[in-house]
């Protein structure tokens, strides 16, 4: 990472949607020095498609990412929206800064949809979620970030599995093998069944980012699980991570697709997650492949190790999977965050192994000299033979 963008201030361009009858729809905009709102036309086909997602068990196969992108772009990014939003990224960088397009959404069948895969039409068709110089984010309702906690060391990463599936994830462990190596990043997979496992090995060890790869459900007395080899509660998973104050990102995915579907579950029970002590939660608004999982994060958190901030690292992350022409699963990642926070963690500077030698050599060599002085200052002392009479002044010899 450069250290221009280490530096960069993040400069918010807040984007919502509102309805007071749910027929009507309008885009409020806000940023540092402008607030605006305009009507906006929502087709009845995406309004539908939300109250599908939102549907406990319903999976919406993607079908022509392109063609949603640029629906769902249209929405967000009208004309005026568009070039207020071209604008404040010229003036942010202008003065060092940068912009982080920050989506609240309070309309739960329009909160449902994949943003992630907006396409912005112009004199060339771009997509903000995978350019770094707008970083894509859904805020949080929790209003009060947490403190960045210090790693010293490597990040500990714990990516929890069902059972007979830790092979289908073993992969990270060669896209990270420099990075571990280098004992900056240290992945643990383990096999899990039910919470008391999960929570077992949180209390062995400190571990900075939980990965959970499970699928979550919606059951029917509206109770929001995650199954392992037993379901999970996501209150109960939520009181579970919270105690642990080293955990800053946890991470819901669901796994076991070739071919990606949209869900909303996941990403509700993501948003779940966060507390005050969980600042973020990233999550696939869908599923798909051990694959996809693998790469995405594997980018991600070496993106995290370099001290890229978490939107660009989602960004890296999302990029990764854009490799082909047919690959459309870079729109699956989320990233939700509590209002305001900048850093996760604060990484203390590498350990160098030959310090403490040198150290010790020092602390020895300052030891031996001062030690050495004493003896050398008593051998003059006690070696020297005392004068019997004082030593006779003689005075100069006046010149004649």
């Amino acid at each position: 990472m450069t250290e221009k963008t280490t530096t960069m201030h993040v400069v918010p361009f807040h984007i919502s949607i509102g309805s007071e009858d749910n027929v009507t729809f309008a885009l409020y905009i806000s940023t540092p020095t402008k607030t605006f709102a305009t009507p906006v036309t929502i087709p009845d086909e995406i309004i539908q498609l939300g109250i599908r997602l939102l549907q406990p068990h319903n999976m919406e196969p993607l079908g022509d990412a392109g063609a949603l992108g640029r629906t769902l772009g249209g929405i967000l990014f009208p004309a005026v929206v568009r070039d207020l939003l071209i604008s404040s990224a010229r003036e942010a960088n202008s003065e060092n800064g940068r912009i982080q397009i920050q989506l609240q959404i309070a309309v739960p069948e329009l909160a449902a949809l994949p943003w992630e895969w907006a396409v912005i039409e112009g004199t060339r068709s771009w997509v903000p979620s995978v350019n770094e110089d707008y970083g894509v984010v859904r805020l949080s309702s929790v209003t009060e970030p947490a403190p960045p906690i210090g790693v010293d060391g490597p990040l500990q990463v714990l990516m929890c599995v069902p059972p007979n599936q830790k092979s289908e994830y073993s992969a990270i462990h060669t896209l990270l093998q420099n990075e571990i190596a280098e004992q900056r990043i240290h992945i643990t997979i383990i096999e899990i069944h039910g919470l008391a496992d999960l929570n077992n090995t949180l209390s062995r060890e400190v571990y900075h980012v939980v990965h959970l790869v499970g699928d979550v459900t919606l059951n029917h007395e509206q109770y929001m699980n995650i199954t392992f080899g037993t379901e999970i509660d996501v209150f109960e998973l939520q009181e579970v991570l919270s105690t642990y104050s080293d955990i800053g990102l946890v991470c819901v995915t669901c796994g076991g697709l070739e071919e990606p579907q949209i869900r909303a579950i996941p990403q509700i029970f993501a948003a779940l997650l966060l507390s005050r002590t969980i600042n973020a939660a990233i999550t696939f608004s869908g599923v798909s492949s051990p694959d996809i999982i693998v790469r995405f994060a594997a980018t991600c958190y070496n993106a995290i190790i370099d001290d890229i901030p978490l939107d660009l690292a989602v960004t890296r992350g999302r990029r990764a999977l854009t490799s082909g022409r047919r690959d459309t699963s870079w729109g699956l990642p989320q990233l939700r965050i509590v209002p305001g926070t900048d850093r996760l963690f604060l990484f203390e500077p590498p350990r160098d192994p030959w310090r403490w030698i040198w150290s010790v050599t020092a602390v020895v060599g300052i030891a031996a000299a001062i030690i050495g002085a004493i003896l050398l200052g008593r051998f003059l002392v006690e070696g020297s033979t005392p004068l019997d009479t004082p030593p006779t002044i003689i005075m100069p010899t006046p010149e004649l």
